[in-house]
């Protein structure tokens, strides 16, 4: 098969000639050059990632989850493979693919896989992700980004984004929120989560049930306290999350009293007081 490997210059904190020395072992066993390096911008990302689509088998995204979505809103995944080289910080695409080892073994681990289909998450008609919610996280990626302008980095950047997010600068709203056919209101509102995959970053298995290749969405609802927060927050780093509403189903609604910031695959997406989720079945082939 023919291989293409492509990262972004500018996301994340390693630098582009560092990206390229990472990578350097990989693209040997891949026998295939690294892309996007000279890219400027968010549209020269995409348009390299579509040209690069056409002129091979498989398209490797080598980055965090952003850049990995990055690439398969920009591409038609229904026709190109995409592959997975994690170089991000949380990168919960990669405990979703239980990739183990260097760089070097994923590489391996992509050349001698099967091309998989999973499904993928419409949001609003707007965006494809394997992760979404509404709520809390938009408010911790915006204090998280924050911090890292100023030189924070890793897990302690981002437990005392969530922490102040939490105590301080997050206002939960209300929510009608209909799955299906069943609607059902929920008041102070913490996160509502519609995943394809069970983790978030750093390894925290948030909905334990999730599965990529289901058919389903995978929907859940917290508006816990602080102490089941916390227990929640623990268990998810251990055993997997055990708080929250659960359920599934292929479409779901939410409409809230006051608006909240969309967060998609670790990104930040759009304001709004309502939102829309449906299922995209095997809309994704991945060589994992």
């Amino acid at each position: 098969m023919r291989y293409a490997i492509i990262t972004n210059p500018v996301s994340g904190k390693m630098t582009a000639e560092q990206k390229r020395a990472a990578l350097a072992q990989a693209a040997e066993i891949l026998d295939t050059e690294i892309h996007g390096l000279d890219t400027t911008t968010a549209e020269e990302f995409g348009q390299c990632a579509r040209e690069l689509s056409t002129r091979c088998d498989v398209l490797v995204a080598a980055g965090g989850d952003g850049t990995f979505s990055d690439i398969i809103n920009a591409i038609d995944t229904a026709q190109t493979p995409v592959g997975f080289l994690p170089l991000g910080t949380g990168n919960a695409l990669r405990h979703a693919l239980q990739y183990k080892g260097e760089l070097a073994d994923v590489a391996v681990r992509i050349k001698n896989s099967e091309i998989r289909e999973y499904d993928l998450i419409n949001c609003d008609q707007e965006r494809r992700a394997f992760t979404s919610s509404v709520g809390i996280e938009g408010t911790i990626i915006r204090l998280r980004q924050h911090y890292r302008a100023r030189g924070g980095t890793g897990f302690k950047t981002y437990f005392r984004a969530v922490l102040k997010s939490y105590l301080k600068n997050y206002e939960r709203a209300n929510a009608k929120i209909t799955v299906d056919d069943d609607t059902f209101e929920v008041r102070n509102l913490l996160t509502l989560m519609v995943v394809k995959q069970p983790y978030y970053g750093f390894g925290m298995k948030v909905v334990p049930r999730a599965r990529f290749d289901d058919r389903q969405l995978h929907i859940l609802c917290v508006s816990s306290g602080l102490i089941k927060t916390v227990i929640g927050g623990t268990a998810a780093f251990i055993i997997g999350n055990r708080i929250g509403e659960y359920c599934t189903g292929r479409q779901l609604r939410v409409k809230l009293d006051r608006p909240l910031v969309l967060q998609t695959d670790g990104d930040l997406g759009w304001e709004a007081e309502s939102f829309s989720f449906t299922l995209l079945p095997k809309a994704l082939k991945i060589k994992c």
